[in-house]
C-alpha cells in the first residue's frame, strides 16, 4: 500500500461586512480568498452601477447578501435578484448584474477553474 503525503488545508473565514468597499466610479471588487481551484470575491455596487455580461472558462456561483438588482445574461431576459438569491452560471454562459435598487448591492462570487 502506498501512502499519499499528508496535505495541509488552510481554512479562511471572514465577516464580509468588514470588507465592504464602494467606489463612485465603478463596481468595487474585493478578493476575499484565493486557492488552487477557486476564488471568492466580494462585489459592491452602488445604485445604477453594473457589471457587463461576460464569460469565463469556469463555473460561477453568486450569493446576493444585500440589496437588489437584475442578473444579466446575453440572449436571456434579465432575472430579478435580491438578498438571499443564489445564482449559478456554468462555464461559457454570460453573466453580469445591475444594481436597480436604491441602496448598495453586495454579492459574493465563487469562481472555479
Amino acid at each position: 500500500m502506498t501512502l499519499l503525503p499528508e496535505k495541509t488545508m488552510n481554512i479562511e473565514s471572514c465577516d464580509y461586512r468588514d470588507k465592504v468597499s464602494y467606489s463612485d466610479e465603478k463596481a468595487s471588487k474585493v478578493i476575499l480568498t484565493e486557492c488552487q481551484h477557486a476564488r471568492t470575491t466580494l462585489w459592491c455596487l452602488m445604485p445604477g452601477q453594473h457589471i457587463h455580461p461576460h464569460v469565463h472558462a469556469g463555473d460561477h456561483v453568486w450569493v446576493v447578501l444585500e440589496g437588489e438588482g437584475s442578473f444579466l445574461s446575453e440572449g436571456q431576459e434579465s432575472l430579478r435578484v435580491k438578498s438571499g438569491t443564489v445564482l449559478t452560471a456554468p462555464a461559457g454562459i454570460s453573466h453580469g448584474i445591475e444594481n436597480t435598487g436604491e441602496s448598495g448591492l453586495i454579492f459574493v462570487s465563487v469562481s472555479a477553474g
